[in-house]
């Protein structure tokens, strides 16, 4: 069943079942589809093939999606937390001149793309329009850009439809299934999770992105019983949302960073779970691997688990010593490849592609995935490699950088110490926020004349709350 079939289906069956609750409101499939057709309509009057996507919202996300599904259009999704001079950057390159969103002011000033806002009315006439062939570009959504610019992945309506059909009932996502993803809804795992829900039939609730306050609005509201995100919003969850509204949670659908073994015991204690299932995938590949989690696994910095039906990998350069390799995935989830104007193709092997993660598999069929060794760090759900925020840093005459994500008060908080000589703040904060996305550019960058000293007197960059010399000044950027 395509994307538009399956809304247009619970819009009959079970018309005032909501869909969607965001903090923007309350949307039922008979008003997601009325929507969805009203959008499909006018975009179907437009020649652009491309159409952007640039919101927070869910609701506007998913209305969105479904219309540009119906109308034969590409949806490119754009990140909102990307500064000025990306978004226009990445508007030109991907051949977005139409972009919905509810913050037209990002395009205004440039003139590069018009803005197509959408319409809180629903559509009540017949549904003439029909669904296209599933082969087509349905979807383009980037990576995070974490160390270089984002990359633009193409997807098919058949390859989500095939990851829909196969990942459902392993990941929980039925009827009965009222979702909260408490991550950004312009990223991989929050808009899978959006789509997901919907073509199930189930509820999705979402604020966005990471917002505590807005996330405990919804849920006194209604009470979700399966929540989907990374284990860094995992862990915050108890010390954040008010206990009764974690006391019905049933299924723990985690991706992203292998779940620490803590965690996962943390997780088994709320009072109704009965799975604490993770998984593997990529937004290159989708759904790879996934596992049950109980509470005897030690902690390994590995995935483990059992392959997706219809997945099958090989490996290339293995080591002898450890048995690992670069995995090359086949599987009729895999995406298209990269937009040409934006990375080189992905590395190929027939029908199977590698993007460089690594790992093995056991006679028994257990596969394995390494953590790469690249220090990436994951703040509220967002991916941040330090040596871009390094880089930027460097541009500004910032030299002798290191980039932690440190607790404060319950709060992770990105930190950047560095040795050099304190700058403005007001300039370092104006530039930060041009050249780096919102959630990269860190809360706060503390000056030393010195890397603290290791036990045995050698020069460190890790720092720690009893290692860390008095500072010479703080800069609070955000």
């Amino acid at each position: 069943m395509g994307f538009w079939q399956a809304v247009a289906s619970r819009a009959q069956s079970c018309p005032n079942k909501s869909a969607v609750i965001a903090p923007s409101g309350n949307l039922t499939f008979s008003q997601l589809a009325g929507r969805a057709h009203r959008l499909a309509r006018t975009l179907k009057s437009h020649e652009q093939q491309r159409i952007g996507m640039l919101t927070r919202d869910p609701i506007t996300m998913a209305v969105g999606f479904h219309a540009t599904s119906l109308a034969g259009k590409t949806l490119v999704v754009l990140d909102p937390s990307w500064p000025q001079a990306l978004l226009d950057s990445m508007l030109g390159t991907l051949a977005c001149k139409l972009v919905i969103t509810d913050c037209p002011n990002r395009l205004g000033e440039t003139g590069l793309a018009d803005p197509l806002v959408l319409s809180p009315e629903s559509d009540c006439s017949p549904w003439e329009l029909h669904e296209h062939e599933n082969e087509r570009e349905l979807l383009i959504i980037c990576t995070s850009g974490s160390t270089a610019r984002p990359k633009a992945i193409s997807r098919t309506a058949d390859s989500w439809l095939a990851s829909l059909a196969a990942g459902a009932e392993i990941l929980m996502a039925t009827e009965e299934a009222v979702t909260l993803s408490p991550g950004p809804v312009s990223h991989g795992l929050g808009l899978y999770s959006l789509i997901e829900s919907i073509h199930t039939g189930g509820t999705f609730i979402g604020a966005g992105h990471w917002r505590p306050e807005a996330i405990n609005s919804l849920l006194s509201q209604v009470a979700c019983n399966r929540i989907v995100s990374v284990p860094t919003i995992l862990g915050r969850l108890p010390t954040h949302l008010e206990p009764q509204h974690l006391s019905n949670i049933r299924w723990v659908i985690s991706g992203g960073e292998t779940l620490p073994a803590q965690l996962v015991s943390r997780l088994h204690a709320l009072p109704a779970l009965e799975s604490c299932i993770e998984y593997f995938g990529s937004s290159e590949h989708s759904l790879i691997a996934y596992a049950h989690r109980g509470t005897t696994a030690k902690d390994t910095g590995c995935f483990s688990g059992r392959l997706f039906p219809g997945v099958s990998v090989h490996f290339h350069d293995v080591d002898p010593k450890t048995g690992s390799g670069a995995a090359y995935i086949d599987s009729p989830y895999n995406a298209n490849g990269y937009d040409p104007a934006t990375a080189p193709p992905i590395a190929q092997c027939g029908n199977s592609t590698g993007i460089l993660d690594r790992g093995m598999q056991s006679h028994d069929g257990t596969i394995t995935f390494m953590r790469r060794d690249d220090g990436m760090l994951n703040l509220n759900g967002n991916n941040i490699h330090p040596s871009e925020i390094i880089d930027v840093l460097a541009t500004l005459n910032i030299l002798d950088a290191t980039v932690q994500v440190e607790q404060e008060k319950g709060h992770s908080r990105l930190i950047v110490h560095v040795l050099s000589p304190a700058v403005d703040s007001e300039y370092l904060q104006k530039r930060l926020f041009e050249l780096l996305p919102a959630f990269k550019v860190p809360h706060e960058i503390i000056v030393h004349k010195a890397w603290p000293l290791t036990f045995s007197g050698k020069s460190s960059a890790i720092w720690t709350a009893d290692a860390t010399p008095e500072p010479l000044t703080r800069i609070r950027l955000r």
